[in-house]
């Protein structure tokens, strides 16, 4: 046997992983945590794809006594409502209205404006970091979800007029109050969208700013923006998925409040509140229960998944999980 031969299994064994590898590795290796991911991914798929996926449409009303509230069968998976429509596909639908909601509120909320302003509150300090956290704390103080319904009843009868120009005058047509109703719900939620996720960034930003390879960066002349993006975002970034996944299930909860209450997504439209709100009361639940099991337990087991990966994430970043190992 050679020397080159006799050493490669040390020089093997001697690789060490790099730590997103390992807090990779880590993760998969936790199986609660990959059941929810496969979830979510499903869930996801579903919502993006939903006009393929749906079995049939959803919208499609069927008044014969014969076809109004059908338990599952063959024909129909998960049974039918009042109007005959077919309960999966307004589900599958539902997950689109969920998925795109979610979306939403996390590139304007949580990316845009949780993100950005923690970064620039933690490595900038001062009376910007003062500024950006007192209307934080002030805005955290409040109870969100009285003001989501105050915001969201407000503007709900004065944007009507807005709907119905955009109807006769875009090409949304008969989409346009769809739209114009998410936009409120949105508009409702993204001012406290941002607080947990800025929370979360500026502490570890006033961290990284103390290091020396960012004081070796602004010594070189490096502008604020190429520190933030070179050196500090990279460093802000696991935490801040993790408090992202974290409050995923409370953002998508603000929506189907708000359906649920009257305030959200009308119908026909297909939301997981507007669903719920159809099949709750005893006597309901009691003869057809599928009208509201069939939208309560996918959406109880999306908020199940997200806090499952939110609390795998959490462990593997703490000082005792595995992933820092």
């Amino acid at each position: 046997m050679s020397v080159a031969q006799a050493q490669e299994p040390v020089l093997t064994e001697g690789v060490s992983l790099s730590p997103r590898r390992r807090m990779f590795l880590a993760l998969v290796r936790k199986k609660i945590a990959m059941l929810a991911i496969a979830y979510l991914a499903v869930f996801y798929f579903c919502g993006v794809f939903a006009p393929w996926v749906a079995p049939q449409d959803p919208y499609r009303q069927n008044l014969s006594a014969e076809a109004r509230l059908q338990g599952p069968s063959s024909e129909h998976w998960l049974g039918t409502d009042r109007l005959g429509r077919d309960i999966a596909s307004r589900v599958v639908y539902a997950a689109r209205t969920t998925v795109a909601f979610t979306a939403v509120v996390l590139i304007s909320g949580s990316l845009f404006l949780g993100l950005g302003l923690g970064l620039l509150a933690g490595y900038r300090g001062g009376w910007v970091d003062t500024l950006i956290m007192r209307v934080g704390e002030v805005m955290g103080g409040l109870p969100t979800l009285l003001l989501m319904l105050a915001i969201t009843a407000a503007f709900r009868t004065r944007l009507n007029d807005v709907s119905f120009w955009l109807e006769d005058h875009t090409w949304l047509g008969d989409d346009a109050r769809t739209v114009t109703k998410f936009g409120i719900i949105v508009f409702a939620t993204v001012p406290f969208a941002w607080i947990g996720s800025t929370r979360i960034v500026r502490s570890q930003a006033l961290a990284i700013r103390e290091e020396t390879y960012v004081a070796a960066a602004e010594a070189m002349g490096a502008s604020t923006w190429r520190v933030i993006a070179r050196h500090v975002l990279p460093g802000v970034m696991p935490l801040f998925i993790v408090g992202v996944s974290a409050g995923m299930a409370g953002t998508a909860g603000a929506e189907v409040t708000l359906s649920f209450l009257g305030l959200g997504i009308d119908p026909p439209t297909a939301s997981f509140g507007s669903l719920i709100s159809d099949g709750a009361g005893p006597q309901t639940l009691e003869r057809f229960p599928h009208l509201l099991l069939a939208p309560a337990i996918p959406l109880a087991l999306f908020f199940f998944a997200w806090n499952l990966l939110g609390d795998a994430l959490v462990d593997l970043l703490s000082p005792r999980g595995h992933g820092l190992r």
